[in-house]
């Protein structure tokens, strides 16, 4: 399968340019903690509408959720290796990996619905053709 970068990147900066208006809007507490997600979910829905299809939809929001925290990741894992030592850089790591996971289930989701709309809004192709 083909990765649409484009498509990926513009769900990622949608993602990006919601929470840090979210971040000023919003005080954090644990009843606004729910609404720290709609980012993801919104930036992914983008992300999976700009390709058509439920799969390819799912791949691309869930790229565009965690394409932001797998480079934030990889400078933290840097960081903590030289400066507190490798076997708290692995405890980090594992750590890392599963809120990504966690990260990227409902952008994969929001992205598989958003692709799954534009699918259905695409009209079918017809095997004509006009001479206008």
């Amino acid at each position: 399968m083909k990765i649409d970068w484009y498509a990926v990147l513009t769900g990622f900066a949608v993602a990006l340019g919601l929470s840090i208006v979210l971040s000023f809007v919003t005080p954090l507490s644990g009843s606004s903690a729910l609404l720290l997600a709609a980012p993801g979910l919104i930036g992914g829905f983008v992300a999976g509408y700009m390709v058509s299809g439920v799969t390819p939809g799912a791949i691309h929001g869930g790229l565009a959720t965690v394409i932001g925290a797998v480079a934030l990741l990889a400078v933290l894992l840097v960081l903590q290796s030289l400066a507190a030592g490798l076997v708290t850089a692995a405890i980090t790591l594992v750590a890392g990996v599963t809120a990504l996971i966690a990260q990227a289930i409902p952008g994969a989701a929001a992205g598989a619905l958003g692709g799954w709309m534009k699918e259905r809004r695409e009209p079918e192709a017809t095997g004509t053709t006009t001479t206008r």
